[in-house]
């Protein structure tokens, strides 16, 4: 089937018809032709036309989680796919799922292999360290050659001794290291932001400091390490701050934000909805606008959904002994634009999504050009619209988002040869 996109908007910083509206012709999975009028002809050919359609480098989530293995309850490989999709992603780096690391050739080539059927293009993210315990490194050479393109123990090696030495060997192979910003000896019991709302609630709370020193930490062991440091997640002015000066001074680190902590604040929390539990906790409309100054100035390489599904059971009880986490993938460009919009040009959000991800975790750009495959998402992002709990596409319905304002809709991906709507 060839499909025909008529009269979008091409938003592509590594496309000479960036900022031009063309028709594109996509046969075979390729880009046949891009120019101003292109006539439809014969059968088998699907147009696409939409007022205000805009074309991009599909989207590349650099944290999510799905179930399978071992957790397909919350997430298969399937429902995570359809996720990504009606998210505008074509690509996702994916996380080991819950209490099954991938820190083996063979676990990494379970998803490398498992990923050819499915409508986006799945790239594992190994372990930093055997079973993510922090005590042994784990085969990351061996993973490499399967696939992986990051090690990510899903939080903090405690260990600094280990954390140096993950971070020399992979910096040798050229391979990133995904760290997560958050001193757990210091979050200790807490379950949602240290302020105002966890005093009036009476619950254990995550001061910013916890995030403060776990990156600190990880910025001068990468400094002397020479090594390659992804801080995923970060929240805090602090965080930014350090990451800011860091980078100033040539030390090789970056850090993602997510939508739910651009776009929501811990007053949510003030009725214990368990959705809203994230880690790192959502925090202050003053932390909110520092990230927001960060995304603008660069100092935030890219948005990443840290979609986490779980499980009813893990959702559905008390405040206290509820699991972290909320799906993200399906939200991540509505939510992010709804927060950004009056930030940020809707290039800088395609860079956030598309191109900046691909470039620091290794993974090749694709481009809206003539001869290329066709790996293209296309959205319209002035619509405004609520997201509602029959919309999630994943098995888990733990979504931070339901009945929250978004802006911008996706209309559909082309990938693999296929159109994704």
């Amino acid at each position: 089937m060839d499909i025909l996109i008529k009269k979008a908007l091409v938003i592509d910083p590594t496309s000479r018809f960036n900022g031009q509206t063309k028709d594109i012709l996509i046969s075979s999975g390729v880009i046949k032709e891009i120019s101003d009028d292109i006539a439809s002809s014969g059968k088998n050919i699907k147009i696409i036309e939409e007022k205000g359609l805009c074309a991009s480098p599909g989207w590349f989530d650099t944290a999510c989680r799905f179930g399978e293995p071992l957790y397909e309850e919350a997430e298969t490989l399937e429902s995570g796919a359809r996720a990504a999709v009606r998210g505008g992603f074509t690509a996702v780096a994916l996380a080991s799922p819950k209490n099954c690391p991938t820190d083996t050739r063979q676990k990494a080539e379970f998803f490398t292999s498992g990923h050819r059927s499915l409508p986006v293009n799945i790239y594992p993210v190994g372990t930093a360290t055997l079973k993510a315990e922090g005590k042994a490194m784990s085969e990351t050479y061996d993973m490499m050659q399967a696939g992986a393109i990051a090690f990510w123990d899903g939080r903090q090696i405690e260990s600094n001794l280990i954390e140096q030495l993950v971070l020399e060997y992979n910096g040798a192979l050229g391979a990133l290291t995904v760290t997560t910003p958050v001193d757990r000896s210091i979050m200790h019991q807490g379950v949602m932001n240290e302020g105002v709302v966890s005093t009036m609630l009476g619950s254990h709370g995550i001061p910013d400091v916890a995030e403060d020193i776990a990156v600190a930490r990880d910025i001068f062991i990468a400094e002397y390490a020479n090594g390659k440091l992804h801080i995923s997640s970060v929240s805090t002015p602090g965080a930014v701050k350090m990451i800011r000066d860091a980078r100033k001074k040539g030390v090789d680190v970056t850090c993602s934000v997510t939508p739910h902590h651009l776009l929501l604040d811990d007053t949510l929390l003030r009725d214990f909805d368990t959705r809203y539990k994230v880690l790192p906790p959502l925090r202050t409309k003053k932390h909110i606008s520092a990230l927001k100054r960060a995304v603008k100035d660069g100092v935030v390489c890219c948005i990443a959904s840290d979609h986490t599904p779980v499980d009813i059971e893990d959702k559905k009880c008390e405040f206290d002994r509820a699991a972290f986490g909320t799906v993200g993938l399906q939200t991540a460009f509505g939510a992010s634009w709804a927060a950004l919009s009056d930030t940020v040009s809707i290039e800088k959000m395609v860079e956030l999504l598309s191109v900046n991800p691909r470039r620091r975790f290794g993974v090749e750009v694709p481009t809206i050009d003539t001869g290329k495959k066709a790996e293209i998402t296309l959205f319209e992002p002035q619509s405004e619209w609520i997201f509602t709990k029959d919309m999630i596409e994943s098995k888990a319905k733990n979504s931070a988002f339901i009945g929250q304002k978004m802006k911008g809709v996706v209309i559909a991906v082309c990938n693999k040869g296929g159109l994704f709507v």
